[in-house]
Parts: structure tokens; C-alpha cells; sequence
């Protein structure tokens, strides 16, 4: 079944053809599956391990998404350090014309480590240990913060998915 057309190269995309190779199904299934808009940033970030003159294998790619994936959960943390990686390199790689793939996962730590504090509360509106362990969820506490940044940003919050869970702890927090 014809889905549509490459945007780069214009030559038609099967979906029964990527449904055929084992590692492309594995990769839709984790794409699909991915919350937090992780997976636009995850496809552009594998996509720094390509060799230059060849194609990134189907294999190769799910290797990396799972690598990455077991090292860091899917998180609003995890989808803007990947795009911090992504713009970075790509920058580093116009200005000094240097084209060589990545090999190994280091610099995307180094960025994690670094916008870590910037994702996690401060003073009150950090979510303490006991807290975390009532709730239960990861996905929860992600929203949280998630939303809980934006909120000491100044930005509008109310329209945001998870809005009901993060008012609920605010509440809490204020009492």
C-alpha cells in the first residue's frame, strides 16, 4: 500500500514494505508509542549517527533508540535535550565542515546532565520523595514539572495536557 511520497527524494514510501523488515516495524511500533513528543527529536537525533556516504540501517537505528531510550525515560526533559544535541551538532558540523557520525552517546549525557536543574523544581514546587512515592508515576511527576516550568516562566498553563493533575498538586502544595 502506497502511504505518500519522500519529501527529500520524491520516490513513494510502502507501508507493507516497512512492515515487512522486522527492525522497521520495531521502529514504528517505539515511535508510536513515545509520549512527550520525544519522537520527532529521537528520529533527528539517530539520524546524526549516519555515515556520510550510506544510509542508517533499520538495525542500526532501533539499536540506538533503545539505547537511548534505556538510558534516559521519555520525558519533556528527554525530547528538548535531544533537539539541544540535534541543533548543536548540526551547527558544529556547518561551521567546521566536519561531517563525521556520531559513535557513542556522551555528548547527549553531557546535555542532560546540563538542562537537568531546569526541568526539576526549586523551593516549594519541587515535588519531595514522599510525594514521588504516593504517586507512584513517573508520567505524573513529568507532567508536573512539565508544567510547573511553564508556570514559573509566566506562561499561560491552562491548555496544556495534564493541566487538571497539575492544579490538583498545586492545591496541595498551597495548603
Amino acid at each position: 500500500m502506497k502511504l505518500c511520497r519522500c519529501p527529500v527524494c520524491h520516490s513513494d514510501i510502502h507501508l507493507d514494505q516497512l512492515l515487512e523488515d522486522d527492525a522497521g516495524r520495531e521502529i514504528l511500533g517505539l515511535l508510536t508509542e513515545l509520549k512527550y513528543g520525544v519522537a520527532r527529536p529521537l528520529v533527528s537525533y539517530i539520524a546524526l549517527f549516519r555515515p556520510d556516504k550510506s544510509a542508517l540501517s533499520n538495525s542500526r537505528a532501533v539499536k540506538l533508540m533503545r539505547e537511548v531510550l534505556d538510558l534516559f525515560p521519555p520525558s519533556q526533559l528527554l525530547a528538548h535535550c535531544l533537539s539541544e544535541t540535534v541543533n548543536a551538532v548540526q551547527k558544529k558540523r556547518r561551521e567546521s565542515r566536519n561531517l563525521a557520525p556520531l559513535n557513542n552517546h556522551r555528548y547527549l549525557m553531557q546535555v542532560m546532565e546540563t538542562n537537568r536543574p531546569l526541568f526539576s523544581g526549586t523551593g516549594s514546587a519541587a515535588v519531595n520523595n514522599a510525594e514521588r512515592a504516593t504517586q507512584g508515576s513517573d508520567e505524573v511527576e513529568n507532567t508536573i514539572l512539565y508544567i510547573e516550568r511553564f508556570y514559573q516562566l509566566g506562561q499561560p498553563v491552562e491548555h496544556l495536557p495534564g493541566y487538571d493533575v497539575w492544579r490538583k498538586w498545586k492545591d496541595k502544595q498551597q495548603k
